[in-house]
């Protein structure tokens, strides 16, 4: 796509950027291609299938191949803008004598607001490439509030799971946990607008239960209808349990917190923490006495699990834990040590041995699932083993066992990250669901807390050769990745590489947030403004512009030099901890030469100010 067709006067600026100079409105004509239109804090995707558009200040328009030469276009004027379809391509309208115009790769190296990534770091094209990928092709096109969604009787914070022609409902019970993350890791103004949405949505949500019981629905469809309560059974008939019967109410804790370390808006969380409350009493309401969370199935679909698992049990401490945080930060010092006591008899429960607590002594691991019956469900399951040492409900003896079983099991967990279990064939038709054993293999969000583990291990190698795995694949797909992946293992062994649902958000989402949280290693924080712990593993540089990042760091062997790019003075947390394992030899070299020790205490960075922290071998 060279320049646009358009009667105004095209005058350039630089290499890449032109005005546009006419008669009001301008009119600039493109060929077939996805565009982006934003109105305030919301994004307006669309196609030839989805127009006209009317939005103001922004509009991207894109060539239809993410592979294409031909750059991508945003046009930025302070003014109304329109999108419309005809024949002969795309038609912009801008209701202003001029325009600004900026050329971008083809799926551009920026979030929707045109602030700029780059990453120069051996083998990061690839990985760059599908960042931008996943974020243009599956990420913004999900958002559908001011779309689609417009005439829904919920439309804000409504963003669906697949591009496909079904399940277009919105799923805050699993989906909305990493749809969250792929925008928190993102961190643009519009993205955190979006979260913010969502997470609303899912407090309205439970707050509207007819049962009163603050409940995270499975679903809400396009005509209102909110799936509340969702039983399924097992292949053959003998077994049942509920869809999802904690899992949102776990996970949006998570999110606020998320959201409230990325933002610090301490205002909303005062506000809303009422609700916070009410979604951490459904969880409260299935733990018995002994400390046992009886939470059913926990993200996964297609098995049937009708009691308490490991995995669930390690969360919901998690998000206990994130919440009594939360509380402390309000200075509501008696409901955080309610919450953060919660945590701790989750916790301690998960370390006790069958049939109490979820450790098998006898196999010396943590077991999947145990049924209301008292049978032991265990297939080795990878995320119930690495929850609960990562979380720290792991005694030291657990955990050494649980670091042997994952490398003795490493290539079964890793045919493609990540496989859950690492016995996928063992599954018996008791447990399997009557849809079929789709979810039995490996999705994003396993992947997700799998990246986690290693992030915590600090094992950078792992997390590279993840995203390598998954950016090739999405490379070779246009960016466009299906439900579930590598069911041509056990399962459909048909050579197709995905069954479930086509453009599915859950890979791009996830790609983003183990791109740049684990392994760039940006992450939100309550004791400062960013947390800066990266996991690369060659010497190199990140440059993000972001709202949320604004930075610029670079990594050579003798020292790392971190450079604040925002407009204000703004506080960092360093953890050095994987690029310099002797963290006793780091010393903080300011710019005017003076050094101090380093002690990873948060660090003041004025605009534009930088400091050195050395590495003195």
């Amino acid at each position: 796509m060279g320049q646009p067709t358009t009667s105004a006067t095209m005058t350039r600026i630089d290499e890449r950027k032109w005005t546009a100079d006419g008669n009001q409105p301008l009119e600039l004509r493109f060929p077939f291609g996805p565009v982006f239109v934003l109105d305030g804090d919301y994004v307006l995707p669309g196609d030839a299938t989805r127009s006209p558009l009317q939005g103001s200040g922004v509009c991207w328009v894109l060539p239809e191949s993410p592979h294409s030469s031909d750059p991508a276009w945003l046009i930025e004027a302070d003014a109304a803008i329109a999108v419309d379809f005809d024949p002969d391509g795309c038609r912009v309208t801008v209701q202003a004598p001029t325009a600004t115009l900026t050329t971008h790769q083809a799926r551009p190296h920026a979030d929707v607001r045109g602030d700029e990534f780059v990453l120069d770091f051996p083998g990061a094209g690839p990985l760059a490439d599908a960042l931008a990928g996943f974020y243009w092709g599956t990420m913004l096109p999900c958002v559908i509030e001011r779309t689609a969604a417009s005439g829904y009787p919920v439309s804000d914070g409504f963003v669906i799971s697949t591009l496909a022609d079904k399940y277009v409902g919105t799923y805050p019970d699993v989906d909305h946990e990493f749809q969250i993350k792929g925008r928190i890791a993102w961190g643009s103004g519009l993205d955190l607008a979006v979260v913010r949405r969502m997470i609303e949505l899912q407090l309205r949500l439970m707050r509207e239960d007819p049962q009163q019981l603050w409940r995270d629905p499975c679903a809400v469809q396009p005509d209102g209808d909110r799936e509340y309560h969702v039983r399924r059974n097992s292949l053959d008939g003998t077994a049942n349990a509920n869809m999802f019967l904690v899992t949102g109410n776990v996970e949006v804790i998570e999110s606020i917190w998320l959201y409230v370390a990325r933002t610090k808006d301490l205002g909303w969380l005062r506000q809303n923490i009422g609700d916070v409350e009410g979604a951490a009493s459904c969880v409260e309401a299935c733990i018995d006495p002994l400390g046992r969370l009886w939470s059913d199935v926990y993200y996964e679909d297609q098995v049937i699990k009708d009691g308490r698992e490991t995995l669930a049990a390690a969360l919901a401490s998690h998000s206990f834990d994130l919440l009594a945080q939360l509380e402390r930060l309000l200075g509501r010092s008696e409901q955080a040590d309610r919450y953060a006591a919660v945590a701790q008899l989750l916790a301690g429960t998960i370390a006790q041995p069958l049939p109490v607590g979820y450790w098998d002594p006898e196999q010396q691991r943590f077991v999947d699932w145990v049924d209301r019956s008292g049978v032991v469900h265990d297939h080795i399951h990878l995320l119930a083993n690495v929850l609960p040492v990562m979380f720290g409900a792991a005694l030291p003896e657990q955990a050494d066992h649980v670091v042997d079983l994952v490398q003795r099991e490493l290539d079964e967990f890793q045919r493609f990250p990540t496989f859950l279990a690492a016995r996928i064939a063992d599954y018996t038709p008791d447990e399997i669901g009557d849809g079929g054993p789709y979810d039995l293999c490996a999705a994003g969000r396993y992947w997700c807390w799998d990246a986690a583990y290693w992030f915590w291990r600090r094992q950078g190698g792992m997390l590279l050769d993840q995203l390598e795995k998954v950016a090739r694949q999405g490379a070779a797909d246009d960016y466009v990745m299906g439900e579930r992946y590598d069911m041509s293992h056990v399962y459909y062994v048909d050579g197709t590489p995905w069954h479930g649902a086509a453009h599915y958000y859950e890979y791009p989402c996830v790609y983003a947030w183990v791109m740049l949280c684990e392994y760039v290693g940006l992450r939100p924080t309550l004791d400062a403004d960013l947390l800066v712990a990266p996991r690369l593993t060659q010497p190199g540089s990140v440059t993000l512009t972001q709202q949320s990042y604004q930075l610029r760091y670079d990594y050579r062997p003798d020292g790392f030099t971190l450079q604040n790019l925002a407009s204000s003075a703004r506080t960092f947390q360093l953890d050095l901890s994987a690029l310099y394992p002797q963290t006793d030899r780091l010393t903080v070299r300011s710019e005017d030469g003076a050094e101090t020790p380093f002690d990873g205490r948060p660090v003041e960075l004025a605009p534009g100010a930088s400091l050195t922290v050395a590495a003195n071998t």
